[in-house]
This record gives structure tokens, C-alpha cells and sequence, in this order.
């Protein structure tokens, strides 16, 4: 499995997005409509999280630990 299908990928969130929006485009009804638009909102909400997760994690990954540091 590639990064980008992994389930948590913030790109597969995004492609949930574009899907999302590019449904309710084609719905004529309002309900259906604007559930599609509000779940695109969820999955946007998710990507940026994931990110942030994953930022944070690399941050840590790459800060010396304290018995590391020379003085």
C-alpha cells in the first residue's frame, strides 16, 4: 500500500473532498446537496488534521532527546 492510500493519508482525505464536492454538484435536491457539501467540510477538517499530527510526530523525531544534548 502507497502513502497516499494509507488511511489516515491527508491526500486520501482530499480526494474525499473533491468527490464529495464534485457529487453535490451534480444533486439537485438541496438536502442531499448540502450533506455532500458538509461532509467535504469533515474531511477537509481531517486532512489538516492529519497533518498537523504528522508535523508534530516529525518534529519529535527530530528533536535531540535530553540525554543527547551536550552542554
Amino acid at each position: 500500500m502507497s502513502k497516499i492510500d494509507d488511511i489516515d493519508s491527508p491526500a486520501r482525505y482530499r480526494r474525499l473532498v473533491r468527490d464529495c464536492l464534485e457529487m453535490a454538484r451534480t444533486v439537485a435536491s438541496e438536502g442531499p446537496r448540502a450533506t455532500l457539501v458538509e461532509m467535504a467540510q469533515i474531511w477537509m477538517r481531517l486532512a489538516g488534521t492529519e497533518e498537523g499530527r504528522q508535523v508534530a510526530q516529525q518534529q519529535q523525531q527530530t528533536q535531540p532527546k535530553d540525554d543527547d544534548k551536550k552542554e
